[in-house]
């Protein structure tokens, strides 16, 4: 039996009111004051791995996830359990909090993190919340030489100690220093800050692999992140991590703005996957095609990296992007099954951030981001709707798709495995 969620929208009249997102996947009923439809849940025995026999298939044999893989709350709970709670997630750089007190705010499912630099000149990552009542201390991203509880002035130290806490002082057993703020596990490579919910997580190193050698000749700790843009997103969050992971779609959805681009898979160990987008040797795919503007390609590549852009997922929602004259980034935080904040950062070497043109030059890099950014958020957007239809068969993958087949069968070998495996790998 496949279960359905109805969901409504007020109306001022008998009429039938579409949302702006409406689909004709959608089962509508006529109501007096209200437009009812059906958004396809997956059956009762959702974990069954045998609804998921032909996403296991080779990828020129196999058909896509299920519809309900992208709608389905008891799926996106599992994910959350199983494929978030046990990933380590990108967060920032350092250079973006360069003096002590400055702090970023991540909003991930497993709760808000605050990630700060501390007097004595680390950075620190807590839990977003107050030790009194819970209350969220902290937003956006700014600069803070103490953290004071909006709600009661508790007063926490940068490096998470209770300094004040007032009233508390005729407390039966009550001792500041177990209230300090709940400290959350966080690592770095190169530059990049990165956070685990978990209580004992594996290594950062294990995680990512052979990436941080991959990549070594970038120079990724010689990059400058330089500005932060956040989308949020009507979609589920595999839709934009799957745009990321093929370029099969770039001659339909950018026509004008990047155009069709050769791709292939490269061979990766640890939890990251990889596309290679070739590019002429004079041309850059990151700025637009009809751009005169360059920075100045990184000398230390040679060979194919000298003449591509490597794409990238860091399992589960991190997309880092590698060219030879910048790097950008894509982190997904899911705010439910069908809906997400995309949040894209762009840096640059130190060398080139030091160019008195630089400010006139990234104009044109800006420019792309904020053009191809928004298509694709919209064909997601659009791609999101077409999941309700619920009659609608899996599909097949292209022989572009090799990426996306993967991350299909990645998160699959985490939502279904049992309760006792998913605790052994935990």
């Amino acid at each position: 039996m496949i279960r359905v969620r109805v969901d409504a929208w007020s109306c001022s009249n008998d009429l039938y009111q579409y949302p702006a997102d409406f689909s004709t996947g959608h089962r509508k009923t006529r109501c007096p004051k209200r437009i009812c439809y059906a958004v396809p849940m997956g059956p009762d025995d959702l974990f069954d791995p045998a609804h998921y026999q032909q996403v296991r298939q080779p990828l020129l044999e196999a058909s896509t996830l299920p519809g309900w893989c992208y709608t389905d709350p008891v799926f996106y709970e599992r994910e959350v359990r199983r494929v978030f709670q046990p990933s380590w997630h990108f967060v920032g750089r350092e250079e973006e909090l360069p003096e002590p007190g400055d702090y970023l705010i991540y909003d991930g499912v497993g709760g808000p993190v605050i990630v700060i630099r501390t007097p004595a000149g680390d950075i620190k990552a807590f839990y977003n919340t107050c030790r009194h009542r819970g209350t969220r201390l902290l937003n956006d991203q700014g600069s803070a030489p103490r953290i004071v509880c909006p709600y009661h002035s508790w007063v926490y130290a940068c490096d998470g100690r209770l300094i004040r806490a007032p009233g508390m002082t005729s407390v039966s057993g009550f001792d500041p220093k177990d209230h300090g703020l709940l400290p959350v596990h966080l690592e770095s490579w190169a530059g990049f800050l990165f956070i685990h919910y978990g209580d004992e997580p594996a290594d950062l190193k294990d995680w990512l692999g052979d990436m941080p050698q991959f990549f070594a000749d970038h120079r990724p700790e010689d990059l400058q992140c330089i500005r932060r843009k956040r989308f949020d997103v009507g979609c589920n969050w595999k839709l934009l991590i799957e745009n990321a992971l093929e370029a099969y779609h770039t001659g339909t959805v950018h026509p004008t703005t990047l155009g069709r681009q050769q791709s292939k898979p490269i061979a990766t160990h640890g939890e990251w996957s990889c596309l290679f987008v070739h590019i002429d040797e004079k041309e850059s795919v990151s700025v637009l095609p009809d751009s005169c503007v360059s920075l100045p390609m990184n000398p230390n590549l040679l060979g194919e990296s000298s003449r591509g852009t490597f794409f990238t997922n860091i399992h589960p929602c991190t997309q880092f992007v590698f060219a030879p004259d910048c790097m950008w980034w894509l982190s997904v935080e899911p705010r439910g099954p069908e809906k997400c904040s995309l949040v894209l950062g762009s840096c640059f070497p130190g060398s080139s951030v030091a160019r008195p043109d630089f400010s006139e030059q990234v104009k044109a890099y800006y420019q792309r981001w904020d053009t191809a950014t928004p298509e694709d958020n919209a064909v997601c957007e659009a791609q999101q709707a077409g999941q309700a239809v619920q009659i609608r068969p899996a599909g097949r993958f292209s022989s572009e798709e090799t990426l996306v087949h993967h991350l299909a069968n990645w998160v699959l070998d985490r939502v279904l495995q049992s309760d006792a495996s998913a605790a052994g790998s935990a």
